[in-house]
């Protein structure tokens, strides 16, 4: 039981800084896309960007939100929920006074 613990609070603690610096797990603007037959995460997260330390973290982010942990997860047809990260020349700029 001990072990467990320990093992646990490890995995928390190697696991939370990447969360807290991945902007992706952070947002609350989703995409919907229809997986097609032989795409990968990969594939469909190069849509979104071209930044390849971005790709790695929108990968890691639709693995998470899609409880996606393996290949055999990623079938034709399954609906993925895709984090939309504003760009600059989105975001809204509030007025300072």
């Amino acid at each position: 039981m001990k072990n467990v613990i320990i093992a646990i609070i490890i995995g928390l603690a190697v696991l939370s800084p990447f969360n807290l610096t991945n902007s992706y797990l952070r947002t609350s603007d989703f995409d919907t896309v229809v997986v097609q037959h032989g795409e990968s995460i990969e594939t469909i997260a190069s849509r979104y960007t071209s930044d390849s330390e971005q790709l790695q973290e929108l990968t890691v982010a639709i693995k998470e939100i899609n409880d996606i942990r393996n290949d055999r997860d990623m079938r034709a047809g399954r609906r993925l929920q895709i984090p939309v990260i504003a760009s600059d020349s989105q975001k809204v700029q509030v007025a300072s006074r």
